[in-house]
């Protein structure tokens, strides 16, 4: 999917974004607590939504767009005041959720659901009674026309820099692993799938080798020193641990001049999150919205030099939103790109590097724009 405007209120804590525009590639800038982070959030609480949760207070409205078709989703959700956030879903099985007060749904600039407190239109005919607390898309996404939505809300990825432990990830062995091979044999079928990226690098390592090449020597164009990668599992010496334990696939580096193998556990977290991004740009679904909390995060500055490079030169149909304050990251994407994030009480909008009147070489716009009192300050009541 590729969002092209986006309205979003969280009535229960009156707090709400104006309407903003993305691009294919948009990097929110501002001081710190304007809101960069909670427009991400955002984002992915109508990931949640599409999904079946239940959003206390949440108003929005998105258009986007795929390569065939545009739509509109629009919606709100009742304020219940005060409500807590769930741990599991089991916690709110005694509580009365919020319930979704209109929704509408627009494909093509056909009205494909109409929705109000009391009943649903799809595509024009009144549905059977439907539980309120949930949206149309999550309860209706078998249909055709909106497992088509379905589809593109999971094609929103937060980056996580985190590292799955041998546990999470060793549900794909004993047995599964090979199921799994024969299962995503073509790069579309690994792209495609909704194997965690992990399982993808590993599937590209064994399935699609020219792909893994590519990330391979993309990797070792920012870590010089290192000669070769490969995913395999690694085997435990501990005989008491569970089989699941014992064996685990991971991330392995041979350095020149070092005879054994490095898993990732052993490796720098700027190594290990350098090689997630660009296998993301690799193996992700055509379409994938990438969202990227505070860009420079564990990345040392060979690794934001590359990684910045490869997301602002990448060929594919991918959108990124992203945030950073880092300086190299900010001016080597271009301004046309910038989102200046403000925000007054409750009240967040972006400015276009347009309207800010910033100057047309990279090293003017950069400079004016640290030196902009809605960047050094970015609050006001």
């Amino acid at each position: 999917m590729n969002i092209q405007s986006f309205v979003y209120k969280d009535n229960a804590i009156e707090w709400q974004l104006k309407p903003i525009t993305f691009k294919p590639l948009t990097l929110l800038v501002g001081a710190s607590g304007v809101g960069k982070t909670r427009i991400l959030q955002a984002i992915l609480n109508l990931k949640k939504i599409v999904k079946g949760a239940s959003l206390n207070g949440i108003e929005w409205n998105i258009k986007f767009s795929t390569r065939l078709s545009h739509y509109e989703w629009q919606g709100c959700f009742e304020n219940k005041g005060f409500f807590p956030e769930p741990a599991d879903d089991s916690f709110f099985d005694n509580i009365n959720l919020p319930k979704i007060e209109n929704e509408k749904l627009v494909i093509n600039e056909q009205v494909i659901i109409e929705r109000n407190a009391n009943d649903i239109l799809f595509n024009g005919v009144k549905t059977v009674k439907l539980p309120q607390t949930k949206s149309v898309i999550s309860l209706l996404k078998e249909e055709e026309q909106i497992k088509a939505v379905f589809d593109e809300f999971q094609k929103i990825i937060e980056e996580d820099n985190s590292r799955d432990n041998a546990e999470t990830f060793a549900v794909t062995l004993n047995g599964e692993l090979e199921v799994r091979l024969k299962k995503y044999p073509t790069l579309d079928s690994i792209r495609n799938s909704f194997e965690s990226l992990k399982v993808k690098l590993y599937l590209s390592y064994k399935n699609e080798k020219e792909v893994f090449e590519k990330i391979k020597n993309a990797f070792l164009d920012i870590f010089p020193y290192v000669k070769n990668i490969k995913m395999e599992p690694v085997e435990f010496n501990d005989k008491s641990l569970p089989p699941r334990f014992r064996e685990a696939l991971f991330f392995q580096i041979k350095e020149k001049g070092v005879n054994y193998w490095i898993d990732e556990r052993k490796i720098s977290s700027g190594m290990y999150r350098a090689l997630m991004l660009i296998s993301e740009l690799y193996l992700c679904a055509d379409g994938t919205l990438i969202l990227i909390d505070e860009f420079e995060n564990s990345l040392g500055i060979n690794c934001i030099e590359e990684v910045t490079r490869s997301i602002v030169s990448h060929q594919r149909h991918l959108q990124f939103i992203i945030t950073s304050h880092h300086p190299y990251i900010i001016n080597n994407i271009n301004f046309a790109n910038w989102k200046l994030i403000t925000r007054k009480a409750g009240v967040v909008k972006g400015s276009d590097a347009v309207t800010l009147n910033l100057g047309k070489s990279k090293h003017q716009a950069f400079t004016q724009l640290i030196n902009l009192d809605e960047y050094v300050e970015g609050v006001s009541e």
